[in-house]
């Protein structure tokens, strides 16, 4: 039988950063069977990832505080405190933080294990990877790269 879990405010299992941005892992999948990952998570002005999907997770966000884009397919939406994003396996989706002030959010990944993904992106040198790099990643972690970045969409960078 599975043991219950208290994790006070602030602590977590590990935090990876993400370039500037931290991503307080305060579930990983490791610790309930695999089931889901519980990321809390800033976002800073111009960061997120390019458009991508996930061939075996969910991937649910719910914004805490800022205003959050999100792309699905080819339109974006703008997401405010309380507002919720789920993308199922299999939809193209991406966010990122086209304001000024930092956004947050509380990101569950389902199935969990999306630490190990992430600890492979934060690896990465600094500035654009190199897409032969990003499709070993996508490969490695079941996942696919199919466009750019909501800030580099923008003509933002």
């Amino acid at each position: 039988m599975a043991s219950p879990l208290i994790i006070r405010k602030g602590e977590g299992k590990k935090t990876i950063m993400i370039g500037p941005d931290p991503r307080l892992f305060r579930i990983t999948g490791a610790d309930v069977d695999g089931r889901f990952d519980f990321i809390e998570a800033t976002i800073t002005h111009l960061q997120g990832p390019p458009l991508h999907l996930h061939y075996e997770q969910d991937d649910t966000f719910f914004v805490i505080e800022g205003t959050f884009t999100v792309q699905v397919g080819d339109e974006l939406f703008e997401l405010h405190a309380g507002d919720l994003f789920c993308a199922p396996k299999g939809v193209p989706h991406t966010f990122a933080n086209v304001g000024k002030e930092p956004v947050r959010v509380i990101n569950i990944m389902t199935p969990g294990g999306f630490d190990r993904v992430l600890e492979d992106f934060a690896s990465l040198p600094a500035g654009p990877p190199d897409p032969q790099v990003l499709e070993e990643l996508g490969q490695k972690h079941k996942l696919a790269f199919v466009g750019p970045s909501i800030p580099m969409r923008l003509g933002l960078v």
